[in-house]
């Protein structure tokens, strides 16, 4: 990132309150911070973000909206990705800084694109078709478990009409279904467009007989009438291409692709 942008960050990120880098105030007002700087066009996040949902109520929408900063990043970052789609604004889901070292060139160059670049990102092709059909709306979501954590907040996503992008790490097919099946009595999914379905990490059951992973999500997913893919190159995997939410995404499940109308930086 160095070689490429001139990085401004506080020291005190370095800060550690248990398992969190400082406390909520001194986390809050870092990005706070970073969203008023003249010199800041995009907040890369460092790490995958624990605590990034009690920055929620610290984070008015309208300090967002204003600053139009655009923010990367994924996993626990899904909860300010959330504040950035009700706020209006385009962000892109891609590496933190210790994800972007792990994956190499490419991933750097792909983040760079994204920064830099207005035009969509090349399409998702060659995805598994859950269920059939062909649906457009405004890209949300991101990590499943973070996610399920906003329901019954005022900070979870629009998600009317919306494509719902899901990734997991860790979670076995029971928890999967669980946390589906409590989006949907919570009446969550009930108006969604599409979903894409990402990488699914080390979610298998080692017990012998059990369902894999991505079964698991289809049983739930695969019953709400609308379209939905598997097999995106996003999530906590050795791939992680960066893509836009906030922005329409078509999802052309007979096909096996989704594509975007935008980048996430004008």
């Amino acid at each position: 990132l160095a070689a490429r942008y001139r990085l401004l960050y506080d020291e005190a990120l370095f800060t550690r309150t248990g398992f969190l880098a400082g406390d909520d105030d001194r986390r809050a007002a870092e990005l706070l911070a970073a969203m008023q700087h003249p010199d800041v066009r995009a907040i890369i996040c460092a790490r995958g973000g624990h605590g990034a949902l009690r920055l929620l109520p610290r984070l008015p929408l309208d300090a967002i909206a204003a600053s139009q900063r655009t923010l990367v990043g994924f996993s626990d970052i899904t909860a300010l990705h959330a504040a950035w789609t009700r706020a209006g604004l385009a962000s892109i889901h891609g590496p933190v800084v210790t994800h972007l070292g792990a994956l190499g060139p490419t991933a750097a160059a792909d983040l760079f694109a994204a920064l830099e670049d207005p035009a969509p990102p090349p399409p998702f092709t060659d995805l598994q078709a859950i269920a059939p059909g062909r649906a457009a709306g405004p890209a949300v979501g991101g990590n499943l478990e973070v996610l399920s954590r906003l329901v019954g907040t005022p900070y979870l996503p629009p998600l009317d009409g919306a494509v719902l992008f899901l990734e997991e790490i860790g979670e076995r097919p029971y928890r999967l279904d669980r946390l589906l099946v409590h989006l949907r009595l919570a009446g969550a999914l009930d108006r969604l467009a599409a979903v894409v379905i990402g990488d699914l990490v080390r979610c298998e059951e080692p017990a012998e007989g059990s369902v894999e992973p991505l079964a698991a999500m289809a049983a739930v997913l695969g019953t709400l009438g609308i379209p939905v893919v598997a097999g995106a190159p996003f999530g906590h995997g050795d791939r992680n291409r960066c893509f836009p939410l906030g922005v329409r995404a078509i999802v052309d499940a007979d096909a096996g692709s989704v594509t975007f109308e935008s980048g996430a930086v004008s």
